[in-house]
């Protein structure tokens, strides 16, 4: 069902065509390829199942949460959820103001193994819309169709504002040092948008100035009210944002919006294994229908959360086996040979290693040694650092057109891709925008966006 499409004919004639390899080469940071990566109908077909499918996770994790907290469900949910996150930052996600709250964009890291979607982490904030809604953009300029049933500047406007975005309301897009990568996309995506009329910009945290009534931004001679905030600031990284106090204290009053709402603990990657946890096999099954808890149980991979604490024992981890014999203890991973270390370990959440890959340890892709140090620093470190692992997905071989690392052509490149849809919640639904993919070469067993790799969107 869900098999990648690479017709050879696609890119016989990408030579020929070189304006749209001009246009990409002025904003592109890596390699590029001239053509959208051709998906087949089925594969969108299930990328359109996989968003509302999500959607009613995030919901299900919501509620989980503050039953919780509430102590209508186990109290050590809450607890390995809230772990090594200072207590303002917990009490600011129980905050009334945000209860009900969900994130506006969803995008799950995609991975296609063996023609199925598995999937390797779900970000509430991610980066990369601006830079995906741009390369959009480019192709239809240029002629070539591509995924999605919203664009990136209409739904994005649509999840944060509502169904029918206001013109006279203000955005402002603020972005931290922490985010900085990112400034130059969501300042093309702030600029377009204006250009149809809305009130959008970009600013520095340092940049926004507050009352007790509202947030203002000075843009040129002018005083703009900023009526809603999206957040692209990891909340790991609150201490370093100027005046956090203020603009939370706004958000809390429902004085300005903030988005995503600040709630770090739908931001943790533990909620694979939460997922998948045989004590919580029935809040799932009341909170999610029978199709979405099949659906993801195909497309979720085995996640355990790696907690030090002894066993008695009479047990074992849950699932967590190797040839066959079940687990009593993390240090027995340790002496595991290559073959057996189709495993991946990574912080859950509330770091700075927790996202762009920069905690990710492939097992079978380092030595005994560096395993065996990964394992004894993820368990020494809990709870200030919760770390989870999770089976390890071979991406499936995939060819794309790409130009080549000097920039002087385009060569058929064999690689892996990471698919990442966009998915934007309006009117409680989350509907299907552009796909962007991230193809790294064959050797790289993390695919994230190096500079050697190739990015593009999605095309039928």
């Amino acid at each position: 069902m869900n098999e990648i499409a690479t017709p050879p004919q696609a890119y016989k004639e990408v030579d020929r065509d070189t304006s749209i390899s001009q246009d990409l080469a002025t904003f592109m940071p890596c390699r590029y390829s001239p053509e959208p990566m051709p998906i087949s109908e089925d594969m969108v077909s299930g990328f359109r199942v996989l968003g509302p499918a999500l959607l009613q996770f995030y919901r299900a994790q919501n509620t989980l949460y503050q039953k919780s907290v509430n102590g209508e469900a186990p109290e050590w949910i809450a607890k390995y959820l809230d772990n090594g996150k200072p207590q303002e930052i917990v009490r600011l996600g129980r905050a009334k103001a945000f209860r009900g709250t969900l994130p506006p964009i969803i995008r799950p890291d995609v991975l296609i193994s063996g023609g199925q979607f598995v999937l390797c982490e779900l970000d509430s904030v991610p980066g990369g819309f601006g830079l995906t809604a741009r390369l959009a953009d480019c192709y239809i300029r240029n002629g070539r169709s591509i995924v999605g049933d919203i664009s990136i500047e209409e739904g994005f406007l649509k999840a944060v504002h509502g169904k029918n975005p206001d013109q006279s309301s203000s955005l402002v897009i603020v972005v931290s040092d922490e985010s900085r990568d990112y400034l130059d996309e969501m300042i093309w995506l702030a600029d377009k948008l204006c250009r149809q009329g809305h009130s959008v910009h970009v600013a520095h945290p340092r940049d926004l100035s507050y009352t007790e009534d509202r947030a203002s931004l000075m843009t040129g001679t002018t005083k703009i009210s900023a009526d809603i905030i999206y957040r692209f600031m990891e909340l790991f990284d609150y201490q370093q944002i100027s005046k956090w106090d203020l603009l939370v204290y706004l958000a809390k009053a429902k004085r300005i919006g903030l988005v995503p709402p600040p709630k770090p603990h739908l931001e943790e990657k533990l909620w694979f294994a939460l997922f998948h946890h045989p004590a919580l096999v029935s809040h799932w099954q009341r909170h999610l229908s029978s199709e979405t808890i099949d659906y993801l149980r195909g497309v979720i991979p085995e996640t355990w959360i790696m907690d030090p604490t002894p066993l008695p024992p009479h047990a074992t981890i849950p699932g967590m086996e190797v040839d066959g014999t079940p687990l009593q203890c993390w240090s027995e991973l340790r002496e595991l040979s290559q073959k057996q270390r189709q495993l991946v370990i990574k912080p859950s959440g509330f770091s700075p290693d927790a996202w762009g890959s920069r905690g990710v340890v492939v097992g079978h892709d380092v030595n005994r040694q560096d395993w065996s140090n990964k394992i004894d620093d993820a368990l020494a470190t809990f709870p200030t650092t919760t770390s989870i692992i999770q089976r390890y997905a071979a991406p499936d071989r995939v060819e794309l057109a790409a130009s080549s690392v000097s920039g002087s052509g385009i060569e058929l490149i064999a690689g892996r891709a990471r698919i990442t849809p966009y998915y934007f919640v309006i009117n409680g639904e989350a509907v299907l925008s552009r796909i962007l993919v991230t193809h790294c070469s064959l050797e790289k067993k993390k695919i994230h966006g190096m500079s050697d790799a190739v990015m593009t969107v999605c095309g039928v």
